[in-house]
């Protein structure tokens, strides 16, 4: 994408948006012993045995094992005996439109969507087949479907490993297991004062990766959205970032090495809460290599 490309797309990637407090004071769905009953572990009445250590709390029945990450507050639950499990047989022949609705519906009656709102945002289909040494494979068949849904806030989306529900079933549509990563958001810090310009984003994005715009790596795409962290990571502010689709490699590029995409990460916000991905290196003032004119 050129310089002139890119700053078109730029100028459509602000939006109405605030800087959010995380709130710290919830456990993850206030009553983590009645999720688990809900999504179906015969839990004996009276305090249940919990296990743990300083990442994560487990408790576990006959199959079930229900996983509090103590970073995120994030929660997940599989039967062991059925999510991924291959019977041999079956084949999952369900559509995209189907298994939404199935995610939708089995994630509000846990409980899982709260007031927040999730939109459909991916399927995955787990595929095993079989083969006789010498032959090939047989038709793969579906075991078990993964339903993504992403939440929004106002009018932005989220980024990063965080930010989703993600609902498993197995064969005939049965509810193997799902897992809920979306801190639950507190109190407006700050309004966002305003975006900051593509040539600040582009010299931060050069300085972190030491490498150059066009000689090194290529911008394929920019958006904007909250970033969330995954279940491991602590986090005490949501805030709008951009991310930008990067392919590494360029004329500098040596023919046998490899090109290479990543995403990268990058606060948005002209008052936004400290860097994103902290510096073993003091923070030098930069002069933008990019001009608007």
């Amino acid at each position: 994408m050129d310089y002139n490309t890119l700053r078109q797309r730029w100028d459509a990637l602000e939006a109405p948006a605030s800087i959010y407090e995380v709130d710290p004071s919830l456990e993850p769905l206030d009553d983590t012993v009645e999720l688990a009953r809900r999504a179906g572990m015969a839990i004996p009445e009276g305090e249940p045995s919990w296990t743990g250590d300083a990442v994560s709390m487990r408790l576990e029945h006959d199959a079930h094992t229900l996983t509090v990450y103590r970073p995120s507050r994030a929660v997940q639950c599989v039967d062991n005996s059925r999510w991924q499990v291959d019977d041999g047989a079956s084949d999952m022949q369900i559509s995209d439109a189907e298994a939404f609705d199935a995610a939708e519906r089995e994630a509000s009656r846990l409980g899982l969507l709260e007031q927040d709102d999730f939109t459909p945002f991916r399927v995955t289909r787990l595929r095993a087949s079989s083969c006789v040494r010498g032959q090939s494979p047989r038709k793969p068949r579906v075991i078990d479907v993964g339903v993504v849904l992403k939440r929004r806030l106002g009018g932005l989306g989220f980024e990063g490993q965080g930010g989703n529900v993600v609902m498993y079933f197995g064969p005939e549509g049965s509810l193997t297991g799902f897992e809920r990563v979306a801190r639950r958001v507190g109190k407006v810090r700050a309004a966002v004062t305003g975006w900051r310009p593509l040539d600040d984003v582009l010299t931060e994005t050069e300085d972190h990766l030491r490498l150059r715009r066009d000689s090194d790596f290529t911008v394929e795409d920019a958006r904007s959205g909250y970033l969330e962290l995954g279940r491991l990571q602590e986090q005490t502010v949501i805030q709008p970032v951009y991310v930008l689709a990067l392919r590494l490699g360029g004329p500098n590029r040596e023919p046998e090495e490899p090109e290479r995409r990543i995403e990268h990460a990058i606060p948005a916000a002209l008052n936004n809460i400290a860097p994103l991905v902290p510096s073993a290196e003091p923070d030098v003032p930069q002069t933008p290599r990019y001009s608007a004119d």
